[in-house]
């Protein structure tokens, strides 16, 4: 509130967040408000998990959420490296693991690609900001989902990273923060075209910062027998 003169802020007046006197530095004031408002503000939206499960995994002929992997299925590694930055984790897609104690929410009719399964999650819960992973990440760590959160800047409605900076057109939106103003966003790519990441990655509100060397191998997928045999042991 803007105090003018021997006018102070009337009774009854609520959501008031500071009063500024009228002989005080007003403008110094009024940005270090700014700076702490706004934060707590773009980060009130509830903030879900989403594992993308919906593949068909036709190169390494089963199902890749059941996986094993050090003794764990891919999918409750994932959920594992989710589960503490969110408030509930679902599963996006068909799920043909079984993966138990997980809600699911199908693909959308008509909507194929791996990224169908984030658009029935925008469209599920269009103000919540969603950290998504796809279920064949075994390597993703709460530490690069902490990284990818750190990334989040007011005016933002998306962090998808870019492993390679020399390969700008390459983002990695399978593992990524959409914000919710990413569901207008979506719904209105979905609506001129298919559903690419390349077309998420050129949009001016979507940032792709890269992330260190040693956080890099959260964004390793497997896709088939091959890739499995080459993980770490």
């Amino acid at each position: 509130w803007l105090e003018g003169g021997d006018s102070p802020r009337p009774e009854g007046v609520e959501q008031v967040l500071a009063t500024l006197a009228w002989d005080s530095d007003r403008p110094t004031q009024l940005l270090e408000l700014l700076d702490d408002y706004l934060p707590r503000a773009w980060r009130r939206p509830p903030l879900y998990g989403g594992i993308l499960v919906g593949g068909r995994s036709r190169r390494m002929g089963r199902d890749k959420a059941g996986i094993e992997y050090r003794g764990e299925r891919f999918v409750d590694r994932v959920a594992a490296a989710l589960a503490p930055h969110v408030e509930r984790t679902f599963l996006l897609g068909t799920d043909r693991s079984g993966a138990a104690g997980f809600p699911a929410l199908p693909d959308p009719p008509g909507i194929a690609g791996p990224l169908a399964g984030l658009l029935a999650a925008v469209r599920w819960a269009p103000g919540a900001a969603w950290l998504i992973a796809a279920c064949d990440l075994p390597l993703v760590s709460s530490e690069a989902a902490g990284w990818l959160l750190a990334q989040r800047r007011p005016g933002t409605w998306g962090i998808l990273p870019r492993l390679d900076p020399e390969m700008p057109e390459k983002v990695e939106p399978l593992f990524a923060l959409y914000e919710p103003q990413t569901a207008g966003l979506l719904a209105a790519l979905t609506a001129t075209g298919p559903l690419a990441p390349r077309r998420l990655a050129t949009h001016p509100k979507i940032a792709a910062p890269t992330p260190s060397e040693s956080l890099r191998g959260a964004w390793r997928n497997v896709n088939t027998p091959d890739d499995l045999d080459a993980l770490p042991r």
